[in-house]
């Protein structure tokens, strides 16, 4: 029969179902055959009295092979049945022999392997080829595999001849050549494979266990090394079995399989000992898996696309086998003395394979003579080593699980207890959320009301009422500084059975945003004994010193970073909020927050209100500026007008000021300045407002004076101030004059809103008229 490779790796490969279920049936065949003397009686080997013959036979005119009609030649002896001496870089090779006689019925010549194609003739008859011997696909390997070559009956007188082309290093027959009964090949295989099929299942199984165990487990590189290596080793087995063959006819493609398999091998081998070994340096296991599994890809895909040819591979990888063997074998010697049991014992089933994997390697390179190298036992030591560990760690959970179980009814008749009184601790907590939703309700409603505060007093009155409704249940007080910053006395307490001390020495308290646990003094060196003690009686409550107190500075901060202290807010610790120790922390951080968020909003109101004063004064003078006389002179035209009271205006402006600054320079007008500021201050009533104008001009307004009595006390303000010397520096500045306008209601205008322009008027005649004079305004000034 001719049994043609197919024309590419893929092609006539069935469906993996149907692939699956004929390597069950071969496995279940194999395991059920008889094995005996019976399958394989009848069987001679050929092994001996070839005849071969380099170069390719030259064809006749009619197209046939000169060489199976010539009885003559160049014919040779040959001992054994590959590889003639004098090849000489030919591919092409004859070989023939006659055969012998036999009563087989239906004859078949049994090779285990060829290189790398062939065709064979009986009597110049063809009846068999393997890969392409002519055209452009000549001598293309087409995969290493068993051939069955069907022989006529009867053999005896007939010359079998073989021709072969192969452009790797060997060439001819190797292995099993044998002649046997066709219906006797197919027991003959399963019967010698039946071991390498069980043992290539059992590896598969386990990669797949590996695999959905990776999935599930945390150690995936571990177990990732392990199922690679259980999957490199089933295929491999699976693929150089003579049985794959029977699964699906496809040479090459097993080939792949193997080759892809075989150089994916010591990749494993790499993994295991870079994960298994914590010994061995990581570093340069994984440069040699990388660097291996570079060349597993790269060469069976430049084989794939024709680049270079398959069996070359081989060779090549076989030294980088040996040499990646030596690399982890030093390492294994090294820390030989360091493994434990589960790590010796793959070390061990590392060797053997590693073994039979040296052993395989002698025989395919013709190093040794050709024998069956079970390299399935070498996967059966690895996958034996695989069950004893998996086994020793089974055993060690289920220790560890009997402990955890007993361990874990300890922990349940633990968790009992606790769960009885995990309720009450679930009320106790709402209990607390609930208070302190209500607490943080009124204290945010609070800061609102803060808000619309414009002086700091009020403000404080507001947070003094709210106190009590904000910390209650819990007792205390609230302490106001008096005569000294730090020497606070009793402002407020709650409840009324609660006696506080009547003062507090808050020197040692440090501000709330500083303090630390251990800077808090203790409340025995705060406590000062008063006169407001609670009466010497059975029934009164017990001393407020024999009782834990918190302490809260409310202290303003300035922009300059200083810290003013308003008062001290004490709280005795005692009520559902600090009942159990886990909410003791938790309520005093509530109320350091509640007392840090009053702080600055109280802050606020006092920069507020500290911006607002000085809005209105001069900094120079510190008189009221400008801006306070519009508002203020606004507001006392409409009283004197809607009361029919008097009112008079006094505008002043201090002579040859220009003059006096270039001479003596501004900073000695400043002396100047503020001089005359004083004198006006001190020369009218405290009723009376004194502002600084602008520049070198005053003005004062008068409620309820008249003209006479502007125009006196101008008098003797200008009498002090020629009397006066101003003097900057230790320089003697001299006298100053002024001049001054004096306006009045009702004598000199029925609408006191005219006044200041009427005396500004009044004030540019005294000018006029020589300066250092005072001028009164007439109801006809303006016209």
């Amino acid at each position: 029969m001719l049994l043609l490779p197919p024309r590419s790796i893929l092609a006539g490969l069935p469906s993996i179902g149907l692939a699956m279920f004929r390597c069950i049936t071969l496995l279940v065949l194999a395991l059920l055959w008889l094995p005996g003397s019976q399958v394989l009686a009848g069987e001679l080997a050929l092994n001996d009295d070839w005849q071969y013959r380099w170069g390719d036979s030259p064809r006749t005119p009619d197209g046939e092979l000169e060489w199976l009609t010539a009885a003559e030649g160049e014919w040779k002896s040959l001992e054994g049945i590959g590889n003639p001496p004098g090849r000489d870089g030919r591919d092409s090779l004859w070989l023939r022999r006659e055969l012998p006689a036999g009563d087989w019925l239906q004859p078949a010549l049994f090779v285990s392997s060829l290189n790398l194609v062939a065709e064979a003739y009986v009597d110049g008859q063809h009846v068999y080829r393997h890969g392409q011997l002519e055209g452009p696909d000549a001598g293309a390997f087409a995969g290493w595999t068993w051939h069955a070559i069907e022989l006529p009956s009867p053999t005896q007188g007939k010359t079998l001849y073989l021709r072969l082309k192969s452009s790797y290093k060997d060439i001819g027959l190797w292995g099993k050549v044998v002649i046997m009964e066709q219906s006797r090949i197919l027991p003959s295989i399963l019967e010698a494979t039946k071991g390498e099929l069980v043992i290539a299942l059992a590896c598969l199984i386990v990669a797949a266990l590996a695999l959905v165990l990776i999935l599930t487990q945390p150690e995936r590189w571990r177990l990732g090394s392990l199922g690679l290596f259980s999957l490199a080793v089933g295929l491999m087995v699976l693929a150089e079995s003579d049985a794959s063959q029977l699964i699906v006819f496809a040479p090459l493609a097993w080939d792949y399989v193997a080759a892809i398999a075989y150089f994916s091998l010591p990749v494993a081998m790499a993994l295991i000992l870079e994960h298994w070994f914590p010994q061995i340096p990581r570093q340069g296991m994984r440069r040699l898996w990388l660097g291996l599994l570079a060349y597993a890809i790269i060469a069976p895909a430049l084989a794939m696309l024709d680049v270079v040819s398959l069996p070359p591979t081989f060779p090549l990888f076989d030294l980088i086998l040996l040499g990646a063997l030596a690399y982890m074998a030093r390492w294994l010697f090294r820390y030989r003395r360091e493994f434990d049991s589960d790590q010796r014992l793959i070390v061990a089933s590392y060797a053997i394979f590693a073994a039979i994997a040296i052993t395989d390697m002698l025989v395919a390179h013709g190093l040794v003579g050709w024998i069956s190298v079970p390299v399935h036992l070498g996967a059966l030591a690895f996958i034996v080593a695989m069950i004893v560990i998996s086994t020793r760690h089974y055993a060690r959970s289920q220790r560890q699980l009997q402990r955890l179980n007993d361990h874990l009814e300890q922990e349940v008749a633990e968790r009992t207890r606790q769960l009885e009184s995990l309720a009450e601790q679930e009320r106790q907590r709402a209990l607390v959320l609930a208070t302190e939703h209500h607490k943080t309700q009124r204290l945010a409603s609070l800061i609102d009301t803060l808000q619309a505060c414009t002086s700091l007093e009020e403000a404080l009155c507001l947070t003094q009422r709210a106190m009590p409704e904000i910390l209650e249940p819990m007792q205390g007080a609230f302490y106001r500084p008096q005569d000294q910053p730090d020497n606070m006395t009793l402002e407020l307490f709650w409840p009324t059975t609660y006696r506080p001390p009547a003062w507090l020495d808050t020197t040692a308290i440090p501000p709330l945003r500083t303090r630390t646990e251990e800077s808090l003094p203790a409340l025995d060196d705060l406590l000062t004994i008063s006169t407001r003690r609670p009466p010497s009686d059975p029934s009164a409550p017990s001393p407020a010193d024999n009782l834990p107190h918190w302490i809260f500075p409310l202290d303003l901060t300035g922009p300059d970073r200083q810290h003013r202290r308003l008062g001290v807010i004490c709280v005795v610790p005692d009520g559902p909020l600090v009942k159990r120790p886990q909410y003791w922390d938790r309520t005093r951080s509530f109320i350091e927050l509640g007392v840090s968020r009053l702080a600055l909003v109280l802050s606020s109101i006092a920069l507020q209100e500290e911006l607002s004063a000085l809005s209105y004064r001069d900094d120079l003078t510190g008189l009221h500026n400008r801006r306070y006389f519009d508002e203020l002179f606004a507001h006392e035209t409409a009283i004197s007008l809607r009361k029919k009271s008097p009112l008079a205006v006094v505008i002043l402006d201090i002579d040859h000021f220009k003059k006096f600054n270039d001479r003596y320079g501004h900073a000695a007008g400043d002396t100047v300045l503020e001089g005359v500021g004083r004198m006006l201050a001190n020369s009218f009533r405290d009723i009376d407002v004194v502002c600084r104008f602008g520049g070198e001009e005053f003005v004062v307004l008068l409620p309820g004076a008249e003209a006479d009595d502007a125009h006196h006390r101008m008098q003797r303000m200008c009498h002090a101030l020629a009397s006066a010397s101003f003097r900057h520096e230790g320089q003697s500045l001299g006298t100053v004059s002024v001049s001054c306008g004096i306006a009045s209601f009702p004598a000199t205008s029925d609408d006191p809103s005219c006044l200041l322009a009427m005396a500004d008027s009044a004030l540019y005649r005294a000018k006029h008229a020589g300066r250092a004079r005072i001028a009164l305004a007439t109801p006809h000034e303006n016209d």
